[in-house]
């Protein structure tokens, strides 16, 4: 019986552990789809978006809140838009619109020109 050179076996251990190695860190990647890096960005663009959106919305509502603060305008506009309040002695007028015609299809001497 012939028995291989000692280099001849520790290369080909080498090369079968090489092997075993890349199937252990290819396979669970490509049973998962292998797109999950892509779907990944794609979140983190979304999240990103979303966050600035957020920011955005932050300095618009920080903005209102010092002008709150500060401003008798801005208060009396909100008192008045949100709160409903009105100063003594003025007289408040709502109207309350009547009920149009109801929205369907057009009749014919409406539809000609």
């Amino acid at each position: 019986m012939h028995v291989p050179p000692a280099w001849r076996r520790w290369a080909t251990r080498v090369v079968i552990a090489l092997a075993v190695a890349l199937a252990v860190a290819y396979l669970p990647w490509r049973i998962s789809g292998g797109d999950r890096v892509p779907r990944l960005r794609a979140q983190l663009d979304q999240i990103r978006a979303e966050s600035a959106s957020l920011e955005a919305e932050i300095l618009r509502l920080d903005r209102e809140i010092r002008a709150l603060r500060a401003d008798p305008a801005v208060i009396e506009e909100h008192a008045r838009d949100e709160l409903g309040m009105v100063y003594p002695g003025e007289l408040v007028l709502r109207i309350d619109p009547g009920p149009g015609p109801a929205p369907g299809p057009a009749t014919e001497t409406e539809a000609t020109p």
